[in-house]
């Protein structure tokens, strides 16, 4: 299971091998509303919450307005089982890697991009059903789409407005049949609006 702490060793990681050769370094904190597009998903745990964490943006060379990407976000919700309205609790932690296309304009202050990664995401269940298991652990696999715009301030600063569509698909029909708790099962796609705060180096 990927920790914290391998997280962070692989985005400082990351930061300082492309800094070696690019010429366009950004790094910031986002902050968005998550809001998913499937029904039980939102019949569990209502329509959205509060999604944010950092991401680091690189350029692939210099003079090309094609960038690489890469990050990982946090989400907490609590909701109720569907039928006997258990508490349960989610936490999703999406991994982002992939590519954007940067186009500069308006004198330089204003960047217009577009993306699209691999995203693989945790999602960790707890419950207090007796029908399914009361901790869970699962990765799904899927990708990511963004869209938005960069504009740079005074002293590298710079403010990221964007909309992204995660689309990734969770688990099985997996069940344990002598004990008859159901794995989780879950579709964690949904849009996310938001803005960022960065610093281009």
């Amino acid at each position: 299971m990927m920790t914290g702490k391998t997280i962070r060793s692989f985005l400082v990681s990351l930061f300082f091998v492309f800094s070696l050769q690019a010429r366009d370094i950004i790094l910031e904190f986002k902050g968005a509303y998550f809001k998913p597009t499937d029904s039980e998903f939102k019949n569990i745990y209502g329509k959205g919450g509060a999604l944010y964490g950092p991401e680091l943006t690189v350029q692939v060379c210099e003079d090309t307005p094609w960038y690489a990407f890469a990050g990982f976000n946090y989400f907490h919700k609590k909701g109720h089982s569907i039928g006997l309205c258990d508490e349960t609790t989610v936490k999703l932690i999406p991994l982002a890697l992939g590519v954007k296309y940067l186009e500069r304009m308006c004198d330089d202050r204003v960047d217009f991009y577009v993306g699209l990664g691999f995203q693989p995401v945790n999602v960790r269940t707890k419950n207090c059903s007796d029908f399914v298991f009361a901790n869970q652990s699962k990765w799904g696999f899927g990708g990511i789409a963004k869209v938005g715009a960069n504009y740079r301030m005074d002293c590298n600063f710079l403010i990221d407005l964007f909309v992204d569509y995660s689309f990734v698909k969770v688990g099985s029909n997996d069940c344990d049949c002598l004990m008859g708790l159901q794995s989780v099962k879950a579709n964690v796609s949904g849009a996310i609006f938001g803005a960022g705060l960065g610093y281009s180096f």
